[in-house]
Order: structure tokens, then C-alpha cells, then sequence
């Protein structure tokens, strides 16, 4: 059986699709990463048309046709910040493209503000970051989703670390809710997706990004007990998040 081939697009390093990207592979997917903040190009059309270079190119195709759908990793700039990272207005002409039905995605914390952005959603900037494991649960949308069926019923310890939050797209459905931003997972159209939380993140990222990154922390929490919560939560993180790598999976399997 032939691979699914997913291209996804990284934003800055340490910000890769680590272990949900493992289990994408796991599940039967090849995962092509392009960087362009390193100087890879973003495939600006859908049709084969559009060569890529770098990673891409590095990794044996220039058509982007070859690949089933795209995921958008996260990122510490916001969704609008097109002077910090330039190639955000290419990224949300892509997901826009996509929640029109031309190919499915799956977009991750700033992936998902980005989607929410090319939709016309409202992005707020909030006043007290969110950092650390935040209880989520599927909704009713959630439990009949082609993917996120895998984790129907669930309430779920899921790894937040985000200051921007996002509305639901008009015509968007919530499918994942929970905390004081309750808009945590959500599809556009037949199969564009979007996550505040970090499927793909474990203790050792969240320490990565917390010694990198300036956010001030919630009230009550250090950087020690953020990671020790990340830790502590791990069998759940992976139980969960696989099954959703694994669902994405075999909805791509699935479609004609």
C-alpha cells in the first residue's frame, strides 16, 4: 500500500511536528516537512504547476499534487504578523483554499489561528496567556467528525501554549471545547481543520519553548510545575493524540 503523503509547513525551529508526526507516519503517511524560514518555498498552486525546493524538492517531488493534504504547525507569531514571518499571506491563501474543498488540512495553535484568519474569524489577543495542560472534551460535532470521532466522548489533558485566540469561522464546526478559549479544535468546510492545542507536544517541548519564549505565565504556575504537569499527563497525551494522527490517517485512506 502506497503512502499517504502529507506536506507540512514548519514555521520556526522547535517548532516541529515531533511525535504527532511520527504517528502520522506510523499510520501509513509520509511526512514532508518545508521550511521557510530557512528558505524553502511554500508551493504557491495546487494543480502540479508549482515546483518546490529545499526539504521538499530534497525529498524526491516537485509536484504538489502527489501530496493527500497539508498540516501547519504552530508558531510564536501571531496569525497577522506578516513582517515577522513573510510567508503567512501564501500560508492563509493555501487554507483558505483548502476550507473551500481542495484538499484537506490539518492546522495545529498558530496553524489553526491561520485557518480561522483565512476564513474571516475574528483573532483577539488575550490579556492572560494560556500555558500548560488545560482539560478538554469532544462536543456532540466532535463525536460525528470524520476524524476526531477517534476521541468521541473523551475529556482529555491537552498541552496549550498559546496568547492569541481565535473565534469560529462563520459556518465552522466546534468540535473540541474546554478552559476560559473554548474555541480548541474545529473543521471548515468538508475537511479543513484547525486546533488551538499541541497534539504534538510533550515535556520536553513545553520546557524547549518555555525557556525560549517571553509569554508570562498564568497566574500560579513556574516553569517547573508547567513541565511536571506535561509529564505527569503523557500516557493520556499520547493516547489521545496518536488516535487523532491515526484518524487523519485513514480519512485521507479514504477518500477517493
Amino acid at each position: 500500500m502506497s503512502a499517504v503523503r502529507i506536506l507540512v509547513i514548519e514555521h520556526e525551529c522547535g517548532t516541529g511536528p515531533k511525535r504527532f508526526g511520527e504517528w502520522l507516519t506510523e499510520a501509513g503517511a509520509e511526512v514532508v516537512v518545508v521550511r521557510p524560514y530557512l528558505g524553502d518555498e511554500i508551493p504557491s498552486a495546487l494543480d502540479g504547476s508549482a515546483e518546490l525546493v529545499g526539504s521538499a524538492e530534497r525529498a524526491g517531488s516537485a509536484d504538489i499534487d502527489s501530496y493527500a493534504a497539508l498540516l501547519v504547525l504552530g508558531g510564536s507569531a501571531g496569525p497577522l504578523e506578516d513582517a515577522v514571518n513573510p510567508w503567512l499571506p501564501q500560508v492563509r491563501d493555501l487554507l483558505q483554499r483548502s476550507a473551500a474543498g481542495e484538499f484537506p488540512s490539518f492546522n495545529i495553535c498558530l496553524g489553526g489561528e491561520l485557518l480561522a484568519a483565512a476564513t474571516s474569524a475574528k483573532i483577539i489577543r488575550r490579556e492572560h496567556p494560556q500555558i500548560g495542560i488545560y482539560d478538554l472534551h469532544t462536543t456532540s460535532a466532535g463525536e460525528e467528525d470524520p476524524v476526531f470521532c477517534a476521541i468521541a466522548g473523551e475529556t482529555f489533558p491537552a498541552v496549550l501554549f498559546h496568547q492569541e485566540e481565535m473565534e469560529l469561522p462563520d459556518g465552522g464546526e466546534l468540535l473540541v471545547t474546554g478552559s476560559d478559549a473554548p474555541i480548541q479544535g474545529y473543521r471548515v468546510g468538508e475537511f479543513a481543520w484547525g486546533t488551538q492545542f499541541h497534539p504534538e507536544s510533550d515535556a520536553a517541548q513545553v520546557q524547549q519553548w518555555l525557556s525560549s519564549d517571553p509569554l508570562r505565565l498564568p497566574e500560579g504556575k513556574t516553569n517547573e510545575s508547567i513541565t511536571t504537569e506535561a509529564a505527569e499527563a503523557d500516557a493520556d497525551l499520547i493516547r489521545i493524540n496518536q488516535a487523532l494522527a491515526h484518524s487523519f490517517v485513514h480519512f485521507l485512506r479514504g477518500r477517493p
